[in-house]
């Protein structure tokens, strides 16, 4: 279920690097062509022109609704 933006932490999935993203969910995000890649990875894992792409993986817990 969409949440308000909101900065979040989020871990890329092949070398754990931590970034700050502003998003509206707690799912994961994705890198577009050289948009988002992640910082830490070397070429051949990040950009589509070598096969790569970043993965991000929020590793915050949505907070629980009050009812």
């Amino acid at each position: 279920m969409p949440v308000k933006q909101s900065s979040k932490q989020y871990k890329c999935t092949k070398c754990g690097h931590v970034i700050q993203q502003t998003t509206n969910h707690y799912g994961n995000t994705w890198s577009w062509g050289r948009s988002n890649c992640c910082p830490k990875c070397p070429p051949y894992a990040k950009y589509p022109e070598f096969g790569g792409q970043t993965i991000w993986e929020c590793i915050e817990q949505q907070p629980l609704e009050k009812n």
